[in-house]
Order: C-alpha cells, then sequence, then structure tokens
C-alpha cells in the first residue's frame, strides 16, 4: 500500500467522526478559514498531526455554514470530493476581534482563534 492509499484510509476513519476530534482549531480571513489541528499517535508508536481545511459560509449574521474541503496526513493533502464533504450549520454565541464561540446543530460548543 503506497503512503498516498494509507492517508486516505486514515482520513477515512476519522472523517467520520468529525469535528468531535479537533480541538485546536484556528479561524483567518481568507478561505478556507478554519484550519483544525489534532496529533494522532498510530499503532507503530509514531505520532502524526493531522490537519482538516475548511471553508467558513455566512448564511446570516448568526448562522455560518462550515464545510471540509481538505485534509493532511502523513505529508500528503487530500482535497475531499465535493459530494463527500462534511458540512454543518454553526450558530453564534460569542465573537469579538479575536475570538468566535460558536455551537452546532447539537448544542455542542467550538471555540475558534483568530490566526
Amino acid at each position: 500500500m503506497c503512503e498516498d492509499d494509507m492517508a486516505k484510509c486514515i482520513l477515512c476513519i476519522i472523517y467520520a467522526h468529525l469535528p468531535s476530534y479537533f480541538g485546536n482549531q484556528a479561524i483567518s480571513r481568507a478561505q478556507p478559514r478554519i484550519e483544525a489541528k489534532i496529533d494522532v499517535k498510530f499503532l507503530g508508536g509514531t505520532t502524526e498531526e493531522i490537519v482538516v481545511k475548511a471553508r467558513l459560509d455566512v448564511d446570516s449574521g448568526l448562522r455560518f455554514t462550515e464545510t471540509y474541503e481538505s485534509a493532511s496526513v502523513l505529508g500528503q493533502t487530500v482535497d475531499i470530493p465535493e459530494a463527500l464533504q462534511y458540512a454543518r450549520d454553526l450558530y453564534v454565541s460569542y465573537v469579538d476581534e479575536d475570538v468566535l464561540v460558536v455551537r452546532d446543530g447539537t448544542g455542542v460548543p467550538e471555540i475558534l482563534v483568530r490566526k
């Protein structure tokens, strides 16, 4: 199995559990606006960083749609096909110049910090 296939397999495994894995999230002014990072320890004991990039579209003054576009794992960046892209609505709970606190449809809060 080549490294590219391994990266795709790992992304498929964790993709089903998004976004609960990603605690370290940053937001920027340019698209893709959100970058979420997590360190994953593999069976061999090595730790690799997984980075997911998401587009953040404004639906209204209090609602955004977050759509995952690409992910990087094992040094490989994989663009997620549009038909398979995970998307969810986010509702603004708090915002200032550096911090954005949002909740998803289930009420789970997330804190996004500006880069």
